[in-house]
């Protein structure tokens, strides 16, 4: 099971969320997480970063191999 979201692992709802998803989940399954890494902001200040890095979070929440 993946959690994906846009925003930095340290924002958005994942850090609300994970546990009480992990805690519910069958013990067979694992919770992973897509997001962008840690940051102190939600963005780079550059549009053409910024839509590099929104394409690799699809690729990898679809888990695309190029």
């Amino acid at each position: 099971m993946t959690w994906a979201q846009e925003e930095p692992e340290n924002m958005g709802a994942w850090r609300f969320i994970h546990h009480r998803l992990r805690d519910g989940l069958d013990k067979r399954l694992t919770l992973n997480v897509v997001a962008r890494a840690e940051s102190a902001s939600p963005a780079t200040g550059s549009s053409r970063v910024h839509e590099q890095e929104t394409q690799e979070l699809i690729d990898r929440a679809l888990d695309i191999r190029a």
